[in-house]
């Protein structure tokens, strides 16, 4: 879990930064990880544990799951963001620029993969939450005189 990790690397990682800028950016991506990581666990473990009714799987419960959805990849992204600056304090102090560059290209891929893992199912949800009368009752059509 992703709470698990920022939680950790919020009381090791926070040595050594001689650039203010760079540690603000850590500190703050670092706990808006935290924060949405918790947050996402929540929303998912609501979507399991409450009760729903007919009606709820329509809207209510889509739309649950897609904030859940979009709350981890804030997660990971900004978890993505804490790691960077992480490997920016090292690697830009000793000079690696190839080695900066190639971890900081490697970094998006968690972020790829789970974007393009989950894009079809929340394209979905998205067109039959939000699409305006996909499954409305139809109406019965009007007698003409």
């Amino acid at each position: 879990m992703t709470a698990t990790l920022v939680f950790q690397a919020a009381f090791s990682g926070t040595s050594g930064y001689d650039k203010l800028s760079v540690f603000m950016t850590f500190g703050f991506s670092d706990a808006l990880s935290l924060f949405s990581s918790i947050a996402a666990a929540i929303i998912f473990t609501s979507i399991i544990t409450a009760r729903y009714k007919q009606d709820d799987f329509l809207k209510a419960l889509p739309r649950k799951f897609i904030l859940g959805v979009v709350i981890t990849f804030i997660s990971i992204t900004s978890m993505m963001v804490a790691f960077g600056t992480t490997v920016y304090r090292i690697f830009y102090e000793k000079k690696a620029y190839l080695m900066l560059g190639l971890v900081g290209i490697s970094a998006c891929l968690p972020m790829l993969l789970f974007v393009a893992s989950q894009f079809s199912l929340i394209r979905h949800l998205f067109i039959y939450t939000y699409r305006p009368d996909l499954f409305s009752k139809p109406t019965k059509p009007r007698p003409s005189n």
